[in-house]
């Protein structure tokens, strides 16, 4: 299982830095002041992500959504060690 995880994480780090070659092979020079950002927008976004943490409803999610694999891993890890029936078919 954590093969085929490296495989798919190292697939998709492949599929970004394949993107980012191809737009920077045909990148263009922006003109200035075409793309502007206000400054107040990383306070703005880290003050979301902070909301979003300190909210119980949806850290309660967040939290269901990283435990529902772990147990499934584990249950199936701790199958894994009872003993295979040993039960003839006639």
């Amino acid at each position: 299982m954590i093969k085929k995880i490296s495989m798919w994480v190292s697939g998709a780090g492949a599929a970004v830095l394949g993107t980012i070659a191809v737009a920077a092979a045909h990148a263009q020079t922006i003109p200035a002041g075409t793309l502007t950002v206000p400054s107040s927008t990383v306070t703005d976004l880290l003050a979301s992500v902070s909301n979003i943490f300190t909210d119980p409803g949806i850290l309660g999610l967040v939290i269901i959504a990283a435990a529902v694999p772990l147990v499934f891993y584990f249950a199936k890890q701790v199958i894994g060690l009872l003993p295979k029936s040993r039960a003839r078919v006639h």
